[in-house]
């Protein structure tokens, strides 16, 4: 399988990804040939569009109109002057202006960070489900864990690749794990903070009600962050599906086993919607 060409655009500080014979097949926002919505894929802390490079060959290859995001100071975006500060309404901005420019209600799949603030972002515009992989919990889900808070004074540092791994990505072997962590970027700490205090409240009630969303947990998942019934929590106070995949790490979309993975999720995507 062959990554298909990407047309990049830019929004304000943000950047959108496009599969190009898609974009220049069809206007802007229109769904797959079987009506089927376009996608767009949001990366979480420290990652970028990059993250997505698999999903985005399958996704493609099936016939879905798809969109990776790189978020402000993400991907090879230098962080601004005001990136330290930047969090959670910063980037959820991000988001809204990649459905925007999409142009249709997408089908908008978060990955951890990203995976709250594509939910922040639903309460904002239309979009035509929410697939969330291993996310982070909203401030307000009961019993949500918190993790220790960063130093604001100046961003965070890439994680080194032992980091990484341990975070991420268990199942990678050494050489492919130090190759992720050269792309990994800086990340603000304000938007660490929020998450990690639990400052980012959702209202539940605030979505409509007949929302498709899917929640998706890594069984291998990194503890400390994603302690074990966190994801079915997140589940039910959304009132979403739960889809538990016992291998899978925080990453679940790189590395071996990606492609079953993949498999199973979108199994149930295309059942959802």
């Amino acid at each position: 399988m062959t990554r298909p060409d990407m047309t990049a655009r830019a929004l304000g500080p943000a950047r959108l990804h496009s599969v190009a014979a898609r974009a220049a097949s069809a206007a802007p926002g229109a769904a797959s040939a079987d009506g089927r919505p376009p996608v767009l894929l949001v990366h979480g802390a420290y990652h970028g569009a990059w993250c997505w490079d698999g999903w985005v060959e399958r996704l493609d290859a099936e016939g879905w109109a798809v969109h990776a995001l790189d978020l402000r100071g993400h991907g090879g975006l230098a962080p601004d002057a005001a990136f330290r500060t930047d969090g959670a309404e910063e980037m959820t901005a991000d988001v809204v202006a990649a459905i925007d420019a999409i142009g249709a209600p997408p089908l908008v799949v978060g990955h951890s960070m990203g995976g709250l603030l594509v939910v922040l972002a639903a309460l904002k515009r239309p979009v035509a489900g929410l697939l969330l992989v291993c996310p982070s919990p909203p401030g307000n889900l009961p019993g949500a864990a918190r993790v220790p808070l960063v130093d604001e004074s100046a961003l965070c540092p890439p994680l080194s690749a032992a980091q990484a791994g341990e975070r991420y990505a268990p199942h990678l072997a050494p050489e492919a794990l130090a190759a992720m962590a050269t792309r990994l970027s800086a990340e603000s700490p304000r938007l660490l903070n929020q998450r990690y205090d639990l400052r980012i409240p959702v209202d539940p009630a605030a979505l409509p009600t007949d929302l498709p969303i899917l929640v998706v947990e890594g069984g291998r998942d990194d503890p400390a962050r994603h302690p074990p019934g966190q994801d079915e929590a997140i589940a039910r106070f959304y009132g979403a599906g739960h889809l538990r995949l016992p291998e899978a790490p925080h990453n679940l979309m790189l590395g071996p086993g990606w492609q079953g993975w993949f498999t199973a999720i979108w199994n149930r995507v295309t059942d959802m919607l």
